[in-house]
């Protein structure tokens, strides 16, 4: 009786012959490892492989860094020549004189935004003093309801007739 084989022990007899006859280790006349790399061999070939990949970052980022560096000076060049300055150092100081104008502008526009507001509030009618509704000097004022605006009667003379319906 022929003793019973598993089906993995087959495949690896099978997958044997086959490296072993076509197989470049056949061809070189050398011993083939069927196995594959150790797991040592894997972890190191990941390793590598990750750090080859930190260090394409920090390449592209520096890439990048000094692309934007690049355009900042680009765009200073041209501000420069647009301003008719021959250094750098006199681009910087006539954008710092420009950076302190609008400050200075920007103070005296909230400061007088201010006053304007202080001057609007001290116009604004007090709600729990009744008499600043009725001003004498306002046409529109209830107190002055005399005139010609609020038809008067002693004034014009006689209310004139309602008509009803039609």
């Amino acid at each position: 009786m022929l003793p019973v084989r598993s089906k993995k022990y087959k495949e690896r007899v099978e997958l044997t012959l086959i490296i072993e006859s076509e197989g470049e280790c056949a061809r070189r006349g050398q011993r083939c490892d069927i196995s594959g790399p150790s797991s040592r061999d894997m972890t190191s070939i990941i390793q590598e492989q990750e750090r080859l990949d930190r260090e394409r970052e920090e390449t592209l980022s520096k890439l990048l860094r000094l692309d934007k560096q690049q355009r900042f000076l680009r765009g200073r060049a041209s501000e420069m020549i647009r301003r008719g300055l021959k250094t750098m150092d006199e681009l910087d100081d006539a954008e710092e004189k420009e950076r302190l104008d609008k400050e200075r502008i920007g103070k005296e526009q909230s400061n007088s935004g201010l006053s304007m507001l202080a001057e609007a509030s001290s116009n604004v009618l007090d709600n729990s003093d009744p008499s600043s509704f009725l001003s004498p000097s306002d046409p529109f004022s209830f107190q002055n309801s005399s005139g010609p605006f609020w038809g008067d009667p002693d004034s014009v003379g006689e209310m004139p007739p309602t008509s009803q319906g039609s």
